[in-house]
């Protein structure tokens, strides 16, 4: 089983329920922050191994096998590079363990924290997560496009990076390129209006046609799903979920990632085929006690925009973000359509070689992610954000406002991440699967787009990272 792996960024905890005493060794923590890596950027082979060899049983009993694979997949896209190209540096022991900083080739960072179980050799019994910014000295606004040509360049040449980079300053852009290809069988090049898949970036889409529908007057963000959908199959999300916790990933409903869904993805193109594989499944905690990123609570929040609009979800986003935004390329195209003209997406296999990432893929993505858009439509969606265009300022900021806690300068609004670089504001999303990496951030104040999208997996993060450190700290931010 696959499981999609789209995410904001956040700080991560695994806790256990001790302190245990080994001392930290570093010979020790680095083997194991190195095993780590390697299965982080590794194949779901690598992860399983990694969490059957390395992790002791009580941080498998507490998360799960499968949450376990999406922290590394996370890891992996935020690295975004093979294993023999990420430095452990910085070491510092702990009482059980120690911490040490992970540095990749495109200047991304990562901080890690490993408590070791007192066994020999020791395992994994809690370890800790949290992006660092990369160390990226600012510059003259007049010398940014050559900076971020020239990093570019760089991640290109050395195969790290296919895709479109767009960055603007109000009516202004400040670099906007597109490199490699979009097809290699055929040899299309990528350009700055290919749609390219967005992961779970998409939700972004979802939370502003939801709060378009509370400002119409039709919803309140503390409804119970039971409201609008009165004949949902499970008895629990019906009466206890509301709108709010399904927006703030609060709502203990999972993901459709499952065995259902795996047999049949090759024809699911609704909200309501894709709520059939998981609706039935209990959730995984009470509602509003804890936080688990979930792409099913998007997937029901597509129902309710449904029966509160009378459109097929799709046609809503079209005609209510899409159209007015004026994203000509966006759409959740299927997979099989050969006129859409997007990216295919690849795959980088341990011989070095690339694979592309059809047998992943879909009919259809959800209201929680798998549509499509192009560097240029991303620009036009944060434009109309700006100008007013989907929500006003004052209903956008309900959406910008954090709801939960995500780590140091990170949180979770509406299903928008919001984080400060340099001290300044940024919201977005970001996404990623296999084939599949995509950034957006849109800094308010500044009117500053960024916009990373790439059919490489695990490329986009680290190249964002980046970019948004220089920016931000060539704005001036402190």
């Amino acid at each position: 089983m696959r499981r999609y792996q789209a995410r904001v960024q956040l700080l991560l905890f695994l806790l256990a329920f001790c302190t245990l005493a080994v001392a930290g060794e570093e010979p020790v923590v680095r083997d194991n922050a190195a095993a780590l890596v390697a299965a982080a950027v590794g194949d779901e082979a690598a992860k399983r191994a990694f969490i059957e060899t390395r992790l002791a049983p009580g941080i498998r009993a507490r998360n799960g096998d499968a949450e376990l694979m999406d922290i590394l997949t996370m890891v992996g896209e935020d690295l975004g590079a093979p294993a023999a190209e990420v430095s452990i540096t910085e070491f510092t022991p702990t009482a059980d363990g120690g911490t040490v900083v992970l540095a990749g080739p495109g200047g991304q960072r990562m901080w890690l924290s490993l408590q070791l179980s007192d066994e020999r050799p020791p395992r994994i019994e809690r370890f800790g997560l949290r992006p660092l910014p990369p160390l990226v000295a600012a510059v003259a606004m007049e010398q940014l496009p050559p900076a971020i040509e020239a990093h570019l360049d760089q991640a290109v040449s050395a195969g790290r990076f296919s895709g479109a980079v767009l960055v603007a300053r109000g009516e202004q852009v400040v670099f906007a390129r597109a490199y490699e290809l979009a097809d290699r069988a055929s040899g299309r090049a990528n350009t700055l209006d290919t749609p390219i898949n967005l992961g779970s970036m998409n939700k972004m889409f979802t939370a502003v046609a939801i709060g378009q529908l509370v400002a119409a007057g039709k919803l309140d963000w503390q409804d119970t799903v039971g409201e609008h959908l009165p004949d949902y199959p499970n008895a629990t999300v019906r009466d206890s979920v509301t709108i709010h916790q399904l927006l703030t990933h609060s709502s203990g409903v999972g993901s459709y990632w499952n065995d259902a869904y795996e047999a049949r993805k090759g024809e699911i193109d609704s909200q309501a085929k894709f709520a059939a594989t998981f609706a039935a499944d209990p959730l995984l905690f009470e509602p509003g006690t804890s936080t688990r990123y979930s792409n099913g609570g998007p997937v029901i929040l597509g129902l309710v925009i449904e029966k509160l609009s009378g459109m097929d979800y799709y046609e809503y986003v079209r005609k209510h973000i899409y159209e007015p935004a004026g994203m000509t390329r966006a759409a959740h195209y299927l997979r099989n359509d050969a006129e859409a003209g997007f990216a295919v997406g690849y795959e980088r296999m341990p011989d070095g070689g690339l694979r592309d990432n059809s047998g992943f893929l879909g009919l259809r993505g959800s209201a929680a992610g798998g549509g499509y858009a192009s560097a240029n439509d991303l620009l036009a969606f944060a434009r109309a954000l700006r100008d007013g265009r989907l929500l006003s300022g004052p209903q956008l900021e309900v959406l910008w406002t954090p709801k939960n806690a995500a780590g140091e300068g990170m949180g979770i609004g509406y299903l928008f991440g919001v984080g400060r670089d340099n001290g300044l504001r940024w919201v977005g999303h970001n996404g990623g699967a296999p084939g599949i990496s995509a950034d957006f951030r849109y800094y308010p104040e500044e009117d500053v787009t960024i916009v990373v999208l790439a059919n490489y997996g695990r490329a986009a993060m680290p190249v964002s990272g980046w970019i948004n450190a220089l920016v931000s700290a060539s704005l001036g931010g402190k």
